[in-house]
């Protein structure tokens, strides 16, 4: 009995020392910090610029945005699982975020592809982002690397989110039939408010199109 005591007593005092001496110093330690330069490095600022230069007016640009600032879990009577849902988005972020210039609520997330080789970090990125983009209802697309230097078809892929482009400026023939194309808004349903284009010789032809589809023959 005496033995176990004394053992006790050796623990308390040891775990007092590492905890004033060790834990509470390395606490308190001032690191030297440097600057590693641009937010924005090569690709990605050129791509910046790009999507600036097509919003103009009509939206603001956010660049690294951790997912945590734009969504979270919902709540969860189970505390695991919700501890662990934001910690996953914690640790992430988008690439570029689309903001309405007044309020600066999202319209729409975009994810820069750099044109490497799939692993599975960066897939499993790529399903946590189309998870909580679904699961949040926030609009997601994806861009190359090559739109940065094609404003035009950056405004084409944002137009279905935000109002970049008047509709009398664009023509498109139904591939179906050959008829002139109408641009409609959807009034109601999960896509209420994004555009697209029906063919005028509706109900006969029964064709659309997504209004942010790019066509590569395009400049």
């Amino acid at each position: 009995m005496t033995n176990i005591f004394i053992v006790v007593i050796l623990l308390v005092v040891f775990f007092f020392i590492i905890q004033k001496y060790v834990i509470k110093q390395d606490d308190t330690r001032d690191y030297a910090y440097c600057s590693k330069g641009s937010l924005l490095k090569g690709q990605e600022g050129a791509f910046y610029n790009a999507l600036r230069a097509a919003v103009g007016e009509h939206a603001v640009v956010f660049a690294k945005v951790n997912m945590a600032t734009l969504i979270a879990p919902k709540e969860s009577q189970n505390k695991k699982q919700f501890f662990i849902a934001s910690n996953r988005i914690a640790r992430s972020y988008f690439d570029y975020v689309v903001c309405d210039p007044r309020t600066l609520a999202p319209r729409v997330v975009i994810e820069l592809d750099n044109g490497q080789q799939l692993h599975k970090g960066k897939i499993e990125r790529q399903k946590l982002l189309m998870h909580v983009c679904k699961s949040a209802n926030l609009p997601l697309i994806g861009a190359s690397v090559k739109h940065s230097y094609q404003v035009g078809r950056l405004r084409r892929l944002l137009a279905a989110h935000i109002d970049l482009i008047e509709p009398e400026k664009e023509v498109r023939f139904c591939k179906k039939c050959g008829s002139p194309m109408m641009i409609k808004t959807a009034s109601h349903g999960e896509f209420k408010g994004r555009r697209f284009f029906t063919c005028s010789r509706q109900p006969n032809c029964t064709y659309t199109e997504n209004y942010n589809v790019v066509f590569d023959d395009e400049e």
